[in-house]
């Protein structure tokens, strides 16, 4: 059968339907006007690294940086039709750079965001190009907007709102003719794909699915697909592709007093490395407003792993938050599923946070983390205790003024011989230190309607 004319027929099929449906929106809502909206960013941060991301090592010297985002983001809507985003930045480290820039010279320039978005009807939305993808507390799909680079994806979304329902529908289908094909874009044969130096994925199908039961509380329902792939070379077509599932499901209260949310995930398929996966996540938190000023939350995560015992593993049950802004859920020195590896032992975290606001300038937040591991763990004939640890995270926000804003922050994590194994740092002091600073502009430019 040849498939080319099917495909041909049902591209043209959704052409038409789109065209269809984007013309009797227009006529419906007779909306002429169009705007140009720009916006700048510039946010340097300063940090202190005296043992973020792993405990730093006897004799390891604490490392201090200054790296900045400048980002500017070009909106332009038609009607109520048309949107299209670009989103340019630069994510450096200062001196990183010559004080002259030569021709040809590497600054790091990069889109962001790059998408359009067509409204097929009063209720839908098709997005194409480079864009975040962020649903519900980011547990899962994240903006990761702490790193100065942010996360966005090269994918296709179909986004439906009616009534009390909410659907996104995503996919993506990546290739990286860098680390493949020398780079040449009209290569003709070979579809492999290398994570070097590219996404982490080749395929990638997710459906979310919210419904809101009221104002205040509402379920979703996640369904997502990884496929990946990991050539050596554009002769390695024996290179295997494993695709691994995740299914969760989440409830949300946010009322003025009282917010809670319960979340579950589970993983199966097979992993990166092919071995077949039965992995989960669970994680629970409320949080009670005291008074105007004062909240407290308390909350947990348990996330599966596998044993660290030297005993080899038939199946894999290290469940991996693949797009997860971590950062805000595991501690902010980033131990965990953010900075480097824990032996995929999986984690368990209880939480305190408390929040004061006194007024709409200021902002004080402190966290306490306890660290367990929930799996075995043992370090040649030595067996290790489940304690990881604790973590204690200070932050301070400003705001100086409506475009500007400074931020800062404290924390200190009293390791443990167990989070020494897995982070696998062979001696260290007791208390690790990270300090940052962070001064954050992101302005309105420009604002015009015609």
């Amino acid at each position: 059968m040849d498939t080319f004319p099917l495909f041909r027929n049902v591209f043209t099929v959704v052409a038409l339907s789109v065209t269809v449906a984007n013309a009797t929106f227009a006529q419906n809502n007779p909306d002429t006007s169009s705007q140009l909206t720009v916006t700048a960013q510039v946010r340097p941060r300063s940090e202190l690294r005296h043992g973020a991301f792993q405990p730093l090592a006897t004799g390891e010297k604490p490392a201090f940086l200054i790296s900045q985002r400048s980002r500017i983001t070009l909106n332009y809507r038609h009607k109520n039709v048309l949107s299209l985003q670009l989103s340019p930045q630069i994510v450096n480290i200062w001196g990183q750079e010559a004080l002259t820039q030569g021709a040809g010279t590497n600054n790091g320039l990069a889109f962001f965001e790059a998408w359009a978005k067509l409204r097929i009807s009063s209720s839908a939305l098709l997005q194409i190009g480079r864009q975040v993808i962020s649903l519900d507390d980011e547990r899962f799909f994240g903006a990761l907007d702490w790193a100065q680079g942010g996360r966005a994806h090269d994918a296709v979304s179909f986004q439906l709102q009616k009534n009390k329902l909410e659907l996104k529908a995503h996919a993506a289908f990546n290739q990286n003719y860098a680390a493949l094909y020398g780079n040449n874009v009209s290569n003709v044969s070979g579809s492999l794909f290398s994570s070097k130096d590219a996404a982490n994925y080749k395929w990638m199908q997710n459906t979310w699915l919210k419904y809101n039961l009221d104002k205040q509380s509402s379920f979703s329902f996640l369904i997502n697909n990884l496929g990946f792939q990991n050539a050596q070379s554009n002769a390695d077509n024996s290179a295997p592709t494993y695709f691994t599932q995740t299914v969760g499901a989440n409830y949300f209260h946010l009322g003025s007093r009282w917010k809670y949310n319960v979340s579950a995930y589970y993983q199966a398929g097979k992993n990166q490395q092919g071995v077949k996966t039965n992995a989960y996540l669970v994680a629970a938190n409320v949080e009670q407003m005291l008074n105007t000023r004062w909240s407290l939350t308390l909350g947990g995560d348990l996330l599966s792993g596998n044993n660290a015992d030297g005993v080899l593993q038939k199946s894999n049950h290290a469940f991996v938050p693949y797009f997860g802004t971590n950062h805000k859920f595991y501690g902010s020195m980033d131990y965990y599923y953010a900075g480097n590896g824990h032996k995929n032992t999986g984690l368990g975290d209880a939480y305190v946070k408390a929040r004061y606001k006194p007024d709409a300038k200021w902002t004080l937040a402190l966290a306490t983390h306890q660290f367990v591991s929930p799996v075995a763990l043992k370090e040649g004939t030595n067996e290790l205790s489940a304690n990881l640890g604790q973590e204690f995270d200070l932050d301070v926000h400003c705001n100086i003024h409506p475009y500007i804003s400074l931020v800062g922050g404290y924390s200190v994590y009293a390791v443990t011989p167990s989070a020494r194994f897995i982070k696998s740092v062979a001696s260290s002091n007791t208390l690790q230190h990270w300090v940052w600073c962070m001064l954050n502009v992101n302005a309105e430019i420009l604002k015009l309607k015609f």
